[in-house]
């Protein structure tokens, strides 16, 4: 980057996105209080990556990028609920991938993992779809550079 300090762009880059997934984070509580689901926003986002197979506790952690301590009591919650179960790989028994169960896609169907009155879609609608495609695609670039970015860029829509 020529003239530009990339340290001070990295930072504000972070700030600006912690703010956005900030937004993200408190309209999904929202809607989920408002749909009475009883889970919180890290047990949907469970929900939500098992909705397209099942995955251990360790490929979960990676794939949320967080510690498997603090996934193991949101999975064991969903699995109280019965929107999970544990199952068996018949090809290794020692794997034991988490599944979604019918009553966990229910609530996937029940809370959208983005509702039309968030404050992201209403702010995007604001900043009109030719700078929102372009943000989408510098934002997909970036990811591409960054560790395990082809598991980042996996939920285009």
């Amino acid at each position: 980057m020529k003239g530009r300090d990339a340290q001070a762009d990295a930072h504000e880059i972070r700030s600006l996105a912690g703010m956005v997934v900030k937004a993200a984070r408190r309209d999904m509580e929202r809607r989920l209080g408002e749909a009475g689901v009883g889970i919180s926003g890290l047990q949907y986002g469970v929900l939500l990556i098992l909705s397209e197979r099942g995955h251990t506790l360790s490929e979960l952690s990676r794939l949320m990028a967080r510690e498997p301590a603090t996934l193991l009591p949101a999975v064991d919650t969903l699995e109280r609920k019965r929107l999970v179960k544990r199952g068996r790989d018949p090809q290794d028994r020692r794997r034991t991938p988490v599944l979604i169960t019918a009553s966990g896609k229910s609530v996937l169907k029940r809370v959208p993992p983005v509702g039309s009155h968030d404050l992201l879609p209403k702010a995007l609608r604001e900043l009109g779809e030719e700078n929102t495609s372009q943000l989408l695609a510098l934002l997909r670039e970036v990811t591409l550079l960054l560790p395990d970015g082809k598991h980042q860029t996996s939920q285009e829509g």
